[in-house]
């Protein structure tokens, strides 16, 4: 395996792709990339990590130890990760060293999972986004912004390292750092979409869908939605991913004020919004995003199956052995993680119908049937 005179990784059969991480994400990658023809293998560290089940190129190894990537990277034809949080510069190291690819590329890695370096980048390529600044005195950054959201630089999701500020009192209440401040919107809505380019240029657009959340968790997810200002956005990051020449996915979360489409946050990597798709078009986001990796091609956009369709995400409660009545008309995601801890994602389940609403009624009863 190797490359061709345009300098494009030569895919097929047996081409193979190094997935850093084990988590779920991982896990459907794994699995799509199998059904590619791909070789694939799996750089976690424990036997029981949810891609390492489905994965018999399990790698055993630490995706922050710098001799167990070199040793993996050497194994690829290509890397690509399931989280932006590893250390770019790491990647970026090894991958010169090993002349082993990582899509998407190391350096954008970097620039997306600073916080600070995102929002510089959506200003860059002027993608409207909240005010914001950086973080040497919370209280000077109250006073600029007034009510604030205050967000650690590194490492945070699923609403951690993330802290809402109302009032200048409660600013001495935080803790860690470095931060960024975002003014805080009072938005409508919470929105989301993926863009997926591959090595020549082409770029896939997702559909635009309505993502809820929980205790700053995602619950659930529907689509597809429509907004004006929505083309323009589109415009706008498909300006940015050709000009950073990205290659692979990219999910972009949206705030609707109701008058325009903020992006709050991106991230280079599949995405809990568009785990519909396993479902709900003709090719899903871990198909495309294997496929932009290998250096194939990717259509410019997917064929849905329905008029409708939603995700309802399985959450842990913990608090009782889970109680299992397969779910009736929908389809179930399990990621097989061993320990049922509260808030967990543990799965989810897909539906489609005939509007995006009838296919989150049919999410949320399958979903019901599945106590955590």
């Amino acid at each position: 395996m190797g490359f061709n005179k345009m300098g494009r990784m030569k895919h097929g059969p047996g081409t193979s792709v190094g997935i850093v991480g084990g988590g779920q994400l991982a896990r459907m990658l794994a699995l799509k990339g199998h059904e590619m023809g791909l070789t694939v293998r799996v750089l976690s560290k424990a036997s029981s990590d949810p891609a390492a089940q489905v994965c018999a190129g399990w790698v055993k190894g630490d995706p922050e130890n710098r001799r167990d990537l070199t040793s993996f990277f050497k194994k690829v034809s290509v890397i690509t990760f399931e989280s932006e949080f590893y250390s770019g510069r790491l990647f970026s190291e090894i991958s010169k060293k090993t002349r082993t690819r990582v899509r998407p590329s190391p350096r954008i890695m970097g620039l997306l999972q600073d916080r600070l370096s995102q929002k510089r980048l959506f200003v860059k390529y002027g993608i409207a986004t909240s005010e914001f600044v950086s973080v040497s005195d919370p209280v000077e950054a109250f006073e600029q912004l007034g009510p604030c959201v205050f967000k650690t630089r590194m490492g945070g999701y699923d609403g951690y390292g993330t802290f809402v500020v109302k009032k200048k009192r409660d600013v001495a209440s935080l803790k860690g750092g470095p931060f960024i401040a975002e003014r805080f919107i009072p938005f409508k809505s919470e929105l989301a979409v993926s863009l997926v380019r591959d090595t020549t240029g082409k770029i896939c657009v997702l559909p635009l869908v309505q993502t809820h959340q929980e205790n700053s968790r995602c619950r659930w997810v529907k689509g597809p939605v429509g907004h004006r200002a929505f083309l323009p956005l589109v415009s706008r990051l498909k300006k940015m991913l050709t000009a950073e020449k990205y290659e692979g996915i990219c999910a972009f979360e949206l705030f609707d004020t109701g008058r325009e489409l903020l992006v709050n946050e991106a991230a280079p990597r599949v995405h809990n919004s568009a785990h519909y798709s396993l479902d709900a078009l003709d090719e899903d986001q871990f198909t495309l995003h294997m496929k932009a990796v290998v250096g194939a091609s990717v259509p410019l956009c997917t064929a849905m199956a329905a008029k409708g369709f939603a995700m309802w995400n399985l959450l842990g409660a913990g608090t009782r052995p889970p109680i299992w009545n397969y779910p009736q008309g929908v389809h179930l995601h399990w990621y097989g993680k061993q320990e049922c801890r509260p808030g967990r994602k543990m799965g989810h389940v897909n539906a489609v119908g005939k509007s995006p609403n009838d296919a989150l009624a049919s999410a949320k009863r399958g979903a019901k049937e599945i106590r955590l």
